[in-house]
């Protein structure tokens, strides 16, 4: 490029890389990669990536072969898909819902009984707490109810794992059920398996102070639990997996109307991120869930009051779940 003009091409260029970078992530030693890589190898395109801005050069690497070597197919970013989520409306009707739309994809089970509580899992397994009890079903639409009965309303799974409260104890079940005893005079608010099978609770003190405990695989007692070292005074209000790290939503500050996505590392229970603050109106422990899905996109869902998507640093409000009925999910929805 020559001093500051700006050709058309060039501005299209600058453009496309703009657009693009905003759905990826770079690694952290890219930048010295790529300028190590550009003084090795002189070509024309290595102007046209610095003239782009040093912003971007990080990234535009890896996507200027998208640019320049055209494959016959139209790319896109890779969070457009998967794009459904779980929930479960006031006729007991388990359903696949429609990220952007709020519409029902396909219709998985309908469960028996009265008033149905959450829902979690995925289109090929899930399970539902209806009137006490644990429902299992899938893509098959057959259902099956789990042994033994299920109290409050708090529920997790992953794969074939599922894990609830019973009286005085988190019940662990894949298939053959285990149960691990609170601690006298704390609350479990919330839970969330991860696919190693370890098990993140969110735990009410006798003081009230709300924290997350970290259990490993096959733990049966709290004392082989790790802390999350949440920081602040305000607790935690859901909790999730989000790969091997711990991601929780949290109240910007006591009471506030805003909230954010920070995470976790399991291991250690320092925080990685603190996440970007969003609009939900004040929520309490039971009345949201949080949830993620195989791209690391959270859905954050209330009960009838609001759901939104969280990608990254982009916070997208969704429709609520509606089948073709009228009928919506009075409870919140899960990816």
């Amino acid at each position: 490029m020559n001093g500051t003009m700006v050709t058309d091409d060039e501005a299209r260029v600058r453009a496309l890389l703009h657009a693009a970078v905003d759905d990826v992530e770079p690694r952290p030693d890219a930048l010295p990669r790529l300028l190590a890589a550009t003084r090795r190898h002189r070509s024309p395109r290595r102007r046209v990536l610095l003239g782009a801005g040093s912003a971007v050069a990080a990234t535009a690497a890896l996507l200027l072969v998208l640019v320049v070597f055209p494959t016959g197919q139209r790319t896109a970013p890779v969070s457009i898909g998967p794009h459904g989520y779980l929930a479960i409306t006031d006729l007991g009707v388990v359903s696949v819902f429609d990220v952007d739309s709020g519409q029902r994809q396909r219709e998985l089970g309908r469960v028996d009984g009265g008033a149905a509580g959450p829902v979690a899992g995925s289109p090929e397994r899930f399970f539902a707490l209806v009137d006490g009890h644990v429902v299992a079903g899938g893509a098959d639409g057959e259902l099956r109810r789990l042994p033994g009965t299920a109290t409050g309303q708090v529920l997790t799974a992953e794969g074939d794992r599922v894990a609830y409260l019973d009286g005085g104890a988190v019940v662990v079940a894949d298939p053959a059920q285990r149960r691990v005893p609170i601690p006298p005079g704390t609350a479990v608010l919330d839970l969330a398996l991860a696919e190693d099978g370890r098990l993140a609770v969110l735990l009410a003190d006798p003081a009230g102070d709300v924290g997350i405990r970290v259990l490993p695989a096959g733990a049966a007692d709290f004392a082989a639990a790790g802390e999350i070292d949440v920081l602040g005074d305000c607790g935690p209000l859901s909790v999730t997996w989000t790969g091997g790290d711990v991601a929780a939503l949290l109240p910007v500050s006591c009471g506030s109307a805003d909230s954010r996505v920070a995470t976790f590392d399991a291991e250690t229970g320092r925080r990685l991120g603190g996440g970007v603050a969003f609009e939900t109106g004040p929520l309490h422990p039971g009345s949201v869930q949080l949830s993620t899905d195989r791209l690391g996109r959270f859905l954050v869902s209330t009960a009838g009051t609001g759901q939104w998507l969280v990608d990254g640093g982009l916070i997208r409000p969704l429709p609520p779940a509606c089948a073709p009925g009228g009928q919506c999910a009075q409870t919140p929805s899960s990816f």
